[in-house]
């Protein structure tokens, strides 16, 4: 109590200078206290815009437009920069059943799905895209078959040193890591598979998939005929019987059939994925 009455004693005697100096003292402390606290502010603002135009790029499944049981494997750039460089990894590559399997006493081979590795460049909202597989073949399929996938993107918002795409700031590029995770399970059109077990439109659905594997197995035995005369006998019959279908489509007024391009289908040969040669 007396070392306080003391420092007010000293107080009420402090001549200007003093006051003066404590006040320099003062706002030196509250200058370097403003400091911190703008500088704290900046950094912050400059992550947040450094996060809202940096590259978004994400894995993703979507229904297809036209057949809703058929499902893509979208990568997509939602950032407003440009995405360089995305490696695709992971942990369990995606699965597909091989509806070209040459066991045909079971059900189909499981393959993994062909993906690139890398891809180069993707513009601010453009996207890449791949069917993936039918939910009908899949839920078929049941247990047999691997519903989960996790991965990962990692891509940079410049181009590397020596490559095509010039940025002119190397020192500032950087790497960003997008965790993903895709999941069969999830999706709206399996749930809908399970609603519509009993469902006329789901015994449609399965119909065309033992139409297409019917056709597949034609074309593999068919395609090993090598006798001319008996060559041509097979395409007259098929082209007969697609005439025959489309007279009849067109006379139903069905809906408009869905065409899709399949990546995995290289030099001319027909059909969906094809199990890896042994």
């Amino acid at each position: 109590m007396d070392w306080i009455n003391d420092r007010l004693h000293d107080l009420s005697n402090l001549g200007s200078a003093g006051w003066l100096a404590i006040a320099a003292w003062a706002a030196l402390v509250l200058s370097i206290v403003v400091l911190i606290w703008a500088n704290r502010q900046l950094t912050r603002n400059r992550q947040l815009a450094t996060e809202r135009v940096r590259p978004q790029v994400t894995m993703y499944m979507e229904p297809h437009a036209s057949d809703w049981h058929v499902i893509e494997l979208v990568v997509r750039n939602f950032g407003q920069t440009a995405a360089h460089d995305i490696r695709l990894d992971f942990v369990d590559h995606p699965t597909v059943a091989a509806y070209e399997d040459p066991r045909l006493d079971g059900p189909p081979e499981v393959a993994e799905l062909d993906l690139p590795s890398e891809l180069l460049y993707l513009a601010p909202g453009q996207e890449w895209r791949t069917v993936w597989d039918s939910a009908i073949s899949r839920a078929e399929l049941g247990g047999s078959i691997r519903d989960r996938f996790d991965g990962s993107l990692t891509y940079s918002d410049h181009a590397r040193a020596g490559s095509k795409k010039k940025s002119g700031s190397w020192g500032k590029r950087t790497t960003f890591e997008t965790k993903f995770r895709l999941d069969w399970g999830n999706l709206q059109p399996v749930q809908r598979i399970e609603l519509m077990t009993t469902h006329d439109l789901a015994k449609r659905e399965k119909q065309k998939l033992e139409l297409l594997r019917s056709v597949l197995s034609y074309f593999h035995y068919a395609s090993k005929e090598t006798q001319p005369d008996v060559f041509r006998a097979e395409i007259d019959r098929m082209t007969k019987a697609v005439a025959e279908v489309q007279d009849r489509w067109r006379t139903r007024q069905f809906d408009e059939t869905t065409e899709l391009d399949f990546p995995w289908i290289q030099n001319g040969t027909a059909g969906r994925h094809s199990a890896p040669t042994r």
